[in-house]
């Protein structure tokens, strides 16, 4: 049987510390500058009074509905945040035009696929932004994660093989590769720095990392439909 003295000590070190929830709290302030640009939008009113209403009502809104923390990278590179933007851009405009083309042109019927992809990092924010992404560029879907391997099941358009699917599985490393060289924590920077000192293809992840001494990385699977 198990003690009191026993269920208390795993309850306390299950808990956070009251440093760590400072920290949570204080990375909140994407979101408390996101509602406060959010009110200003809404007012249509760019004056110090609106922006200062905007912050109140923001922080009462962050206190009032507290959400889970979700702490922020604190990491900023201008270079490659700009850089994944205008990638970011010319991805939905060549995926338009394909999606779009597809939809008129006459033949074969197109093949879908669910893809995983399972990704370098852990951190829930980036892998929420990933997720964004793939909504926003036109034939492609996240339809489930599953957060403990950081894999991403994607729903795609026209993709009748594995050779296909692997072709999908690099490109969407290569735009996390690029999202987290621009905003991506220390943690997972280090790791795409490690992949382009070593140039040998391998894509390091942290799931691997922390099973493994010596970490080879693993193919998703796919499914046709």
């Amino acid at each position: 049987m198990t003690s009191d003295s026993e269920h208390h000590t795993t309850d306390s070190e299950n808990k956070p510390s009251a440093i760590e929830d400072r920290r949570s709290r204080l990375s909140q302030w994407p979101m408390i500058v996101g509602l406060t640009f959010l009110w200003v939008a809404l007012w249509q009113d760019f004056t110090p009074g609106t922006i200062v209403l905007g912050l109140v009502f923001s922080l009462i809104v962050m206190l009032s509905f507290p959400l889970p923390p979700v702490p922020f990278a604190d990491r900023i590179n201008v270079f490659h945040s700009f850089t994944f933007i205008v990638y970011f851009l010319w991805k939905i405009t060549v995926a338009t035009w394909q999606v779009a083309s597809k939809s008129i042109s006459p033949g074969p019927n197109v093949i879908n696929s669910v893809v995983a992809v399972k990704l370098r990092t852990q951190d829930d924010l980036l892998m929420t932004l990933i997720g964004h992404v793939y909504a926003l560029i036109p034939g492609s879907l996240v339809i489930d994660v599953d957060r403990p391997s950081s894999t991403l099941f994607l729903h795609v358009i026209d993709v009748p093989d594995e050779q296909a699917a692997e072709a999908f599985r690099v490109d969407s490393l290569d735009i996390e590769a690029r999202m987290i060289r621009g905003f991506g924590s220390k943690r997972d920077y280090k790791l795409v720095q490690a992949e382009d000192r070593a140039k040998d293809g391998v894509v390091l992840r942290h799931t691997e990392l922390e099973a493994n001494d010596d970490p080879v990385a693993t193919e998703g699977e796919s499914w046709t439909s």
